[in-house]
């Protein structure tokens, strides 16, 4: 576990005299939490997952993917014009709408907690759903 811990220092965290692998403004996402913006990559997987299911193969013509990157294009026309139509965007499921605000009220809250372990905690329970 020490082994582990100083590994995680050394390339996340940084010390007093050295700075970390990865820089926090790399991957830290206080701000984007506490603007309810995206956390992660999920949109852009689902939008591979979603092209793929569309390509039905994991070795299409080029006849089929040029159909697909056709068909994904009519979809995207269809949203685009929907969007400048001032159509609201397919809703979020409402268990990560609840999750998000959950998660933006704690790191709102931040200067609550008096020790860092405390709001650790708070968020490793959130995950917990």
């Amino acid at each position: 576990m020490t082994e582990f811990a100083s590994y995680y220092e050394s390339a996340w965290i940084g010390s007093s005299t050295t700075e970390a692998l990865f820089s926090p403004s790399l991957w830290n996402q206080y701000e984007s939490s506490q603007l309810l913006l995206p956390r992660s990559t999920n949109i852009a997987e689902g939008w591979n997952h979603g092209f793929h299911t569309l390509l039905s193969s994991s070795k299409p013509s080029i006849w089929k993917f040029l159909d697909c990157l056709k068909a994904e294009q009519s979809l995207t026309d269809v949203k685009i014009t929907k969007r400048l139509m001032c159509e609201a965007p397919d809703p979020r499921a409402p268990k990560w709408i609840r999750y998000d605000q959950r998660l933006q009220r704690l790191v709102n809250n931040y200067d609550d907690f008096s020790d860092p372990k405390d709001y650790l905690r708070e968020i490793g329970c959130l995950t917990m759903f």
